[in-house]
């Protein structure tokens, strides 16, 4: 018996320095992977926007405005706060976003078109800017299940209020000459750089803004809807994004 037991204590020594050779592989460490932005599907129809004379569009607080209007409607229409820009939830306190959804809607809906959006005023404030956005959104289609068209604005265009804060001179990651135009539809990269959303008044504050707005549009009243939700047969044109977003790896 005791010469059985040292011959399967030899067997088992054997084994186990033949293993001891030929170590397992390590463990592969697990990496996380960031998404990168994309318009959401629903969402195939482009903005367009032109400034009055004396306004740039290109400054860092006008590229601000820009990516916070162009995220504030993605995410009402797509029912949710990740259809904003990159670098959105940090530019916008979760206050200021609450009624960005509607959680009672039955479904999300389809878009196509061309939302036309113009900087009518840009006023300095003691730590930012004060700007009035035209909003033309009467040649943005929603699409039915019946591929039937209707527009979901109407002649009227909107008059709106967006006030933004400078970043902080010592925590802002801010790059002046950013680049701020291209052929993309979005932003691949955060386009804010500091700038925070203060206030968004989808009526503004100064009234004659709305008298004003009328003309800043590329059609005349008399070639838009008269009415919301008329149906069409044809959607409004899907016109290339202006200025657009640059791919920023190019740059």
């Amino acid at each position: 018996m005791r010469g059985r037991l040292g011959l399967w204590v030899a067997v088992v020594l054997a084994v186990s320095a033949c293993g001891s050779q030929h170590p397992s592989e390590p463990p592969v460490p697990s990496t996380s992977v960031s998404t990168p932005y994309a318009v959401p599907e629903s969402a195939q129809y482009n903005y367009r926007w032109s400034a009055d004379p004396g306004i740039d569009l290109f400054t860092p607080e006008a590229t601000a405005v820009r990516a916070y209007v162009e995220s504030y409607y993605l995410i009402v229409r797509a029912l949710a706060t990740s259809a904003g820009y990159p670098g959105f939830t940090k530019a916008v306190d979760e206050g200021l976003r609450v009624d960005y959804a509607n959680p009672d809607s039955p479904g999300k809906s389809e878009f196509v078109g061309t939302q036309f959006q113009h900087l009518l005023w840009m006023n300095p404030t003691e730590h930012g800017w004060l700007a009035t956005v035209c909003t033309g959104d009467y040649s943005v289609m929603r699409v039915d299940q019946d591929r039937k068209y209707y527009n979901v604005g109407s002649t009227d265009v909107h008059a709106e209020t967006v006030e933004i804060r400078a970043p902080d001179v010592a925590g802002a990651v801010r790059n002046d000459s950013l680049p701020a135009e291209g052929r993309e539809r979005a932003p691949e990269i955060d386009v804010f750089r500091g700038w925070r959303l203060v206030d968004h008044v989808k009526s503004a504050r100064n009234q004659d803004a709305f008298r004003q707005c009328r003309s800043r549009m590329p059609d005349p009243p008399e070639n838009r809807p008269a009415k919301r939700n008329l149906p069409h047969d044809a959607p409004y044109p899907t016109l290339a994004p202006y200025p657009g977003w640059p791919r920023y790896d190019e740059n």
